[in-house]
């Protein structure tokens, strides 16, 4: 996506916040800009894409609470108990740190969240801003409606053919747009109203030939419309495209118009099935090498897409090579009829869904996949929770780099990065099999449910120790790394509580950094209770 400037103005009397934030890695496609204010009155007006962080509540005076979006407020839990309701409300976001405690992982997790939503924002108005350019510069109709047919977004060329402006059309219907009441479009031969009701009962693209009453007098257009389908399945409203026609006399120069404004591959046969027309979009996608007028659409069908074509959802759909790069193209085909509601022949479309796919994806895989190493991340570890107390024996391994801060400081996060690369690969492959989760920063989890005694695992554990250890020395700017690591472990029939066990886990670990690093430490060790487990 396009790339974002993420603006934070962090209200204090100091930059240590500034210099915590700082430490974070952008989302993708992102940077940060810090500017660390002492007086809210120095703020002024707020560039997209910022946000502003009051180290404390007590300096959310009435300027300040003016701005009310992405109004971010840093204090302990107990001075938000007793706080305006003003405050609570105006707040975009309330960071309760534990009392008497400035935790820099709260702050860091606060602050990633919030730069991952502000960039979801950014993203989201972009693709607007993309989507209302895009349909304007159509030199056809085109709209978006609900599912009563009331019109949502409307084009330019949509405003200069009904005469009027979006803030006019918005929300309202048929009849009061295109100033016709409903006994004249009752009497009259106009489908526009009926078509709407095909494609959602369709739930595909349809062409239509629409006879419109405008100002300037009867128009026929060419429509191709769509539904619009949700995640879940339901129809939430039509799209279309009306081109029209009405000054094209030739049929055949009606259709070359029509195919080569399409942004799909289309193919065109007669009723014998013969192609007798394709569009320079379909070269794009299969090469001029496919020269295919006069062949039997079917046999082509079948010697050049056999075996490529797959059902994903009801729709065929087929991958092919575009100068290197892997498109996805969905496949449809719609009957042509003539004015005596004959088939003259059939249209097949090609449509790019590449980027659909691509999005699919990538929503799904950034919901639950650290975007640096590739593992797990804490929210795909809550998901799984359920799984891992169907274990006999679950144990939780806690990781954490030593000296992480120094190599960051001396070399540069990037530096830092190749580090937790390496961290996370030496971790997956060392446990095949097991949950291995980025919980956030340098601190790396993962969950064993197979029932391999703590022992064995704390063995397991050392030798992973020392492979990273001896690793890192084989690289000069990693030398002083070492890793540390704590272990808790329970029984199925003592009932889990996996928050616990992560507790338990990371305390022991603290205890293995207290103990000289680069070492591993059981929790509970000194109660000698890991024998009957």
């Amino acid at each position: 996506m396009y790339f974002h400037t993420l603006k934070f103005y962090i209200l204090s009397d100091d930059d240590e916040l500034e210099k915590l934030f700082a430490l974070c890695e952008p989302p993708e496609d992102c940077g940060f800009k810090f500017l660390t204010l002492e007086d809210s009155g120095d703020l002024g007006a707020l560039p997209p894409d910022s946000a502003v962080i009051a180290d404390g509540i007590e300096r959310l005076d009435d300027t300040l609470l003016a701005y009310g979006r992405n109004l971010i407020v840093i204090d302990y839990a107990s001075k938000f108990e007793d706080a305006d309701e003003l405050v609570m409300f105006r707040a975009d976001g309330i960071w309760a740190l534990p009392d008497g405690s400035r935790s820099e992982t709260m702050l860091i997790t606060y602050f990633n969240i919030l730069a991952r939503r502000m960039k979801t924002e950014a993203d989201h108005r972009k693709i607007s801003i993309c989507l209302n350019t895009a349909i304007d510069s159509i030199p056809d109709l085109a709209w978006f409606k609900d599912e009563v047919g009331s019109h949502l977004i409307v084009n330019e060329s949509f405003c200069r053919a009904v005469e009027k402006s979006k803030q006019q059309i918005y929300k309202r219907g048929h009849y009061y747009i295109w100033d016709m009441p409903k006994e004249e479009y009752d009497q009259g031969e106009y489908v526009c109203l009926e078509s709407e009701d095909v494609v959602m009962e369709a739930r595909t693209t349809c062409l239509f030939d629409e006879r419109v009453k405008t100002k300037s007098g009867m128009r026929l257009f060419k429509t191709y419309k769509s539904p619009l389908i949700d995640v879940d399945g339901r129809i939430f409203g039509t799209c279309g495209i009306a081109h029209d026609v009405t000054d094209i006399q030739n049929v055949s120069s009606e259709m070359d118009v029509l195919l080569e404004s399409m942004p799909f591959a289309i193919i065109v046969q007669d009723a014998r099935g013969m192609i007798i027309s394709a569009n320079k979009q379909f070269e794009t996608y299969f090469g001029r090498s496919q020269n295919i007028l006069g062949m039997n659409f079917h046999l082509w069908k079948d010697e050049y897409l056999a075996g490529r074509m797959i059902n994903v959802g009801g729709r065929e759909e087929l991958r092919v090579d575009v100068h290197g790069e892997e498109r996805v193209l969905v496949y449809g085909e719609e009957p042509l009829i003539d004015i005596f509601h004959e088939k003259m022949g059939g249209i097949c479309i090609f449509r790019d869904v590449t980027i659909e796919r691509h999005f699919e994806r990538q929503t799904i895989e950034s919901a639950n996949t650290d975007f640096l190493t590739g593992l797990d991340n804490r929210r795909s570890l809550s998901s799984r929770y359920d799984e891992l107390k169907q274990s006999e024996l679950l144990t939780i391994m806690t990781f954490d780099l030593d000296n992480f801060k120094e190599v960051n400081d001396t070399y540069g996060h990037h530096i830092g990065d190749e580090a937790l690369v390496l961290t996370a690969h030496t971790l997956r492959s060392s446990f095949p099999g097991d949950l291995v989760v980025r919980l956030g920063g340098d601190e790396f989890l993962v969950a064993e449910c197979d029932g391999t005694p703590v022992s064995e695992i704390k063995q397991r554990v050392e030798h992973v120790l020392a492979n990273l250890c001896r690793t890192f020395k084989g690289h000069e700017m990693f030398s002083g790394l070492s890793v540390s690591a704590g272990i808790s472990a329970a029984a199925k029939a003592n009932g889990f509580d996996i928050e616990a066990l992560m507790r338990q886990s990371d305390s022991a670990l603290y205890t293995a950094k207290n103990s000289g690093k680069n070492c591993v430490c059981l929790y509970g060790e000194e109660l000698d209770s890991w024998d009957d487990l």
